[in-house]
Parts: structure tokens; sequence; C-alpha cells
């Protein structure tokens, strides 16, 4: 600018007034100039001032915005550790809910089985009660039973009494008629458990007949009067309450035949004791031989047997068998006796 006003003065001189009014102008242009240069200074001062305010406040808001942000990192930081243990109380809490609804599912099933125990319980308190019941009745049927035992016990001690007395009858009368046979000389076999008495049909009959031969006629008249005295003395006559002529045949023939003809010699036997002409026993023998005596042919079904093989001689026989008051009773009872 300078320069330029150099320049002006130099190349251009005008003249009076005229130079004096462009220099008034030049310096009032320098001055303004001048004016605006210290305005532009004092602007680009303030501006530089203003600058160094504002790059301080910048920095001071940089270093509170670096605070800020530190402490926004440490308090985000914070909460990702929050939000981490917020994550791991959330797992936990449903890890805890499954828990929790598997325990109450387990707990559902334990009271429904609970329930079901209390009903089955229920059910079995009745059934004892039930059962308690009929325990009570059985006790009282029990009491009732042994009471019913004991009074079968004392009848059985006084029916085994009689038992006892009715075979020490027995072993009486068959001592007693083995004693009477043979002081009388009578050949004749008597069992030694049962009592019977066998005669051989050999001697009463022919062979193959049923009519009582005279040696017959003569060893029954011989016989029965000592048997029936025994058998019909006070002592043992109100324990007889049946005696049996028995007729017995080998195995000859058949079995029909055999049944006929021990059949007709067991009746002529007792046709022959039993007739009214019959005098070997005194009437009273003849009218009780007559309310106990019975007949039977028994054929071949009881033969002798000698080392397994028939003896046909010892198998033809007439047997005579007496039966005691109650026998059959008495023998029941004493198998059941014996059971027990």
């Amino acid at each position: 600018m300078r320069s330029m006003r150099k320049i002006s003065r130099q190349g251009y001189r005008p003249s009076g007034g005229e130079n004096s009014f462009w220099l008034s102008f030049s310096d009032l242009m320098s001055a303004l100039l001048l004016i605006f240069i210290l305005i532009m200074f004092y602007i680009m001062y303030q501006y530089f001032d203003m600058y160094e305010i504002s790059m301080a406040e910048i920095a001071r808001q940089q270093f509170d915005l670096d605070q800020a942000n530190s402490e926004l990192a440490s308090q985000q930081e914070k909460l990702t550790q929050s939000e981490q243990q917020m994550i791991a109380q959330q797992i936990r809490l449903d890890a805890a809910q499954k828990d929790l609804e598997d325990a109450e599912a387990i707990l559902s099933s334990q009271q429904e089985e609970l329930s079901k125990a209390q009903s089955m319980l229920t059910e079995k308190e009745n059934e004892i009660a039930a059962q308690q019941e009929a325990l009570d009745a059985l006790s009282i049927q029990l009491g009732q039973q042994q009471t019913q035992i004991a009074d079968q016990q004392q009848q059985l001690d006084n029916q085994q009494q009689q038992i006892e007395a009715l075979v020490g009858v027995r072993t009486k009368i068959i001592s007693a008629l083995s004693q009477a046979l043979r002081s009388a000389n009578i050949n004749a076999i008597v069992d030694g458990d049962t009592g019977a008495i066998t005669l051989e049909s050999d001697v009463l009959f022919s062979t193959g007949q049923s009519t009582l031969s005279a040696e017959g006629k003569q060893k029954i008249d011989e016989f029965l009067p000592v048997y029936l005295n025994v058998l019909f003395s006070p002592e043992y006559s109100s324990y007889i309450s049946e005696i049996i002529i028995e007729g017995h045949t080998d195995t000859t023939g058949s079995y029909l035949m055999n049944l006929k003809l021990s059949q007709d010699r067991a009746l002529a036997v007792a046709s022959y004791v039993l007739s009214d002409t019959y005098a070997g026993i005194t009437a009273d023998q003849k009218t009780r031989l007559r309310q106990i005596s019975t007949a039977n042919g028994r054929s071949f079904s009881d033969v002798i047997t000698v080392d397994g093989q028939e003896d046909r001689e010892a198998s033809r026989r007439v047997v005579f068998k007496f039966r005691l008051t109650d026998e059959q009773m008495i023998q029941q009872m004493q198998q059941i006796l014996e059971a027990n």
C-alpha cells in the first residue's frame, strides 16, 4: 500500500488544492486501513485469546470428558459385571425355577402316591378291621370248639376205657373158650385175635355136599354147648351182640357154585342147631341164639394159604364168630384214636 502511495506521489503530481485533497484522502484511507488493521489485529488477538480460552475450555472439557468416559467405562464395566452377575443369577434362578418345577412335579407325584397309599391304607385298615372281626368270631368259635373238643376228649377217654374194657373182655372170652374147649377135649382152631373158631368142613360134610353128616352132627353137639356156655355166661352174655356161622370152600369149581355150597353149608349148620327138635342146648340158649345168629357163605374169597400155596383141606371149613356190643363203632373209634 505504501508502494502505491509512493508511486502515486511520484508519478502523479497534482497541482494546488487537488493535491491536498488526494493527500487528505490518502491519509484518511491510510488511517482507515490502519484502523482496519488494528481492528483486525484486535479481532485476531481476541480470536486467539478466545481460541486459547476455548482450547483450554476444550482441554478441560476433554479432561472432564475423559474422566466422564473413564467413569462411564468403569460404570460400564461395573454394569457389565452386574449384567454378568444378573445373567448368572438369572441362570441360577432359571435352574432354581426348573428345580422348583421338578420338585413340584415330584411333590405332586408323591402326593398322588401318598393319596393312593392313603386309600390303600384305608382299604387295608378296613380289611384288618374285617379280619379282626372275623378273628374275634373265630376266637369265639375256637373257644366253643375247644369246649366241644374237651367234651369230645372226655367222651373219647370214656370210649377208650370202654374199648379197653371190651378188648379185655374179648381177650377173656377167647381165653375162656380155649380153656373150655381143651377141657372138653374138642379139637378146634381158635383165632387168638378175633376168637373165631374153625371146624373142618370135611368132618361135617361129604365132598361137594351141604348135608350134615352124622359125624358132623356129633361134632357140633360136642362143640356148641361148650361154645354157648362161655358166650352166654352171666359174665359175658351182655357183651355178645351177634354170632356168625360162615361157610368157606376151596377154589375147586366156579365162584358162584362155591358161593351156593358155602351158603348151603352155613345154613345147614344153623338150621340144625336152631331147629325145634335140637336138644343139644338149653331153650334159653336157643332163643338167644335165634335172636343174634346169622349164616353167611363166603365161597373161596378167604382161602387158607401155606407158603403162598392154597391149603384146600384147611380152606374147606365152617367158622363160628362172635361180635361184641357196638363192636363196629368201637373199631372205628379205635382207628380214630390210633390215628390221633
